[in-house]
């Protein structure tokens, strides 16, 4: 599979190979063959120890850990388990306490298998001083990118909610909102088919050529002439 993120980025999925996606990142996968991908949905649904023992790897991130994808490669522990969970999945074992309990059997596998190393570079885009804080950003930053408005919602004030926000991703809440706000309004524009008006009415412009100046000054370009150089580079 190959899986596109960030616009225009993309990384290839190997087989027997396991990565994060951070939430709310906008992602789009393309199977190049047949495949089968297994997803492990969790932010706050895990128990406490595994929440623990995921932020207790703030401590083991190394100086060049990156927020691109790192991938663990599966040993023959968590491939069986793997082949066991879909063989279970697909004769109908769905229910919530089952999925529960194979969440937290696959945390202990992780802890089990790869060094505290391994597993903070693979954890790095979702690691911070607050978890739950940082969860929160991530999964609300794809629909709104307001700094009051997520203020609010956090129920902070606005310069203690700054200052929170700078610790836990080492950047102004305003300037990492826009970023996001840029990266999923180009991802929109190229890799969907939504119309201007569509795309302007989600992210909250008053009108499409307020889209328009908005992607010449961040991308140097027009909306259609972003969609013409993907076209351009998928030919």
């Amino acid at each position: 599979m190959e899986v596109r993120y960030d616009g225009e980025k993309h990384m290839e999925a190997l087989p027997g190979k396991v990565f994060l996606l951070p939430g709310g990142k906008p992602v789009i996968g393309v199977a190049q063959e047949n495949s089968l991908l297994l997803l492990c949905a969790f932010s706050n649904t895990l128990s406490l120890c595994s929440r623990f023992s995921i932020q207790q790897l703030s401590k083991d991130i190394p100086s060049d850990a990156s927020a691109d994808f790192y991938f663990l490669s599966l040993d023959d522990r968590l491939s069986r388990f793997l082949s066991l969970l879909v063989d279970c999945l697909q004769e109908g074992l769905g229910c919530i306490h089952f999925h529960q309990i194979k969440r937290e059997e696959l945390f202990l596998y992780l802890r089990a298998s790869y060094s505290k190393e391994s597993l903070a570079r693979f954890f790095y885009p979702i690691l911070g001083k607050d978890m739950d804080f940082k969860d929160f950003i991530l999964t609300h930053s794809h629909t709104n990118f307001d700094v009051k408005y997520f203020a609010t919602q956090a129920n902070m004030s606005l310069s203690t909610f700054n200052r929170h926000f700078k610790e836990t991703f080492q950047d102004i809440a305003s300037n990492w909102l826009l970023l996001r706000k840029q990266e999923f309004v180009k991802n929109d524009i190229i890799m969907t088919s939504m119309s201007l008006a569509e795309i302007a009415e989600k992210y909250h412009f008053s009108s499409t050529s307020y889209l328009v100046t908005f992607c010449k000054k961040y991308f140097g370009k027009t909306p259609n002439e972003l969609r013409k150089d993907r076209a351009l580079n998928k030919s």
